[in-house]
């Protein structure tokens, strides 16, 4: 998903989820937020009332942990790691599908059909490709992964690389990728979400870093320290890992992780190569701001000769 400003092909449409209940989510965000259908963005979460800063605005517990390796049979646990040190699967990958395989039928269909999946990005996409390779690989290796269609394998690791959370230190997942059955439903925004995540005493929390208001669509950042680079290398990223064009405010507004400024935005001096004006938005004027640039070199020598 994305920024609450934006247009995107990224949606989910709502007859696979048809049959998927997602009322427990409204329970998990209390008086604070509800889930809602976006037109542009798809199923996200709303606002119900002002958020202070540093509030709690979820509390939530996995809803499924991929495998751990030691807990694979030994077969399929070197016929796993040998594919990943190969370079030809991603080990992560692999193990989040051993346990989605062995899941209840309940946890596989929240997964199937309650998750943004393969309708958010073209057939062609390497994810897709990947998820592909992946789903045949296990059905392949595991004897359980076997007994389930290749359609609904497929859907899960695409479900996967869009909306697992990784890399956490909450002391439940061990690091492990992970999914979420409400965290998933926030909207990104690169450099200034309205909250941030962190796990806390096996649940991964998400609080307010400002003031939240009513009716204001709740986002986090899927680009965690990757955020601070160039917008043509965080819309990059996001295209690669999450399969959508990034068109959230920071990306549509000015470059502010730009180091230098554009040369072909910004006017320049044709006979210094100085910048004449450098345009920035505020609101839907435009002010030009001349910059000066002045440079006094102060040269002392000091030379003592003695002679004897």
């Amino acid at each position: 998903m994305l920024d609450p400003d934006a247009r995107s092909h990224l949606m989910e449409p709502t007859s696979l989820a048809a049959a998927v209940d997602f009322s427990e989510i409204d329970g998990l965000l209390g008086d604070r937020a509800r889930l809602i259908e976006h037109p542009q963005l798809g199923r996200t979460l709303e606002a119900l009332r002002h958020i202070a800063p540093g509030e709690l605005i979820l509390s939530e517990l996995p809803l499924l942990i991929a495998s751990a390796p030691r807990a694979l049979p030994s077969k399929i646990r070197r016929q796993y790691q040998t594919a990943a040190d190969a370079g030809d699967f991603n080990l992560d990958d692999l193990l989040i599908m051993h346990a989605f395989a062995r899941a209840s039928e309940a946890v596989r269909q929240r997964v199937v059909h309650g998750f943004c999946a393969e309708e958010c990005c073209p057939p062609d996409h390497p994810l897709v490709v990947c998820a592909q390779h992946t789903a045949t690989f296990c059905q392949l290796h595991d004897p359980v992964a076997a007994a389930l269609s290749a359609a609904e394998l497929l859907s899960a690791a695409i479900v996967f690389s869009l909306n697992a959370f990784g890399y956490l230190a909450d002391g439940t997942t061990g690091g492990a990728t992970t999914v979420y059955w409400a965290a998933s439903k926030f909207t990104h925004r690169c450099l200034c979400p309205n909250a941030v995540f962190h796990g806390d005493a096996g649940r991964l929390c998400f609080r307010a870093v400002r003031a939240v208001a009513p009716g204001e669509v709740l986002t986090i950042s899927y680009l965690g320290p990757w955020a601070h680079c160039l917008t043509p290398l965080r819309r990059k990223t996001l295209q690669k890992t999450k399969g959508f064009d990034c068109l959230c405010t920071d990306c549509l507004g000015d470059d502010v992780m730009r180091s230098l400024p554009c040369p072909a935005c910004v006017p320049r001096s044709a006979a210094t190569g100085l910048l004449l004006a450098a345009p920035r938005r505020r609101g839907a004027a435009q002010v030009q701001v001349r910059v000066r640039v002045r440079v006094r070199v102060r040269v002392r020598v000091r030379v003592r000769v003695r002679v004897s």
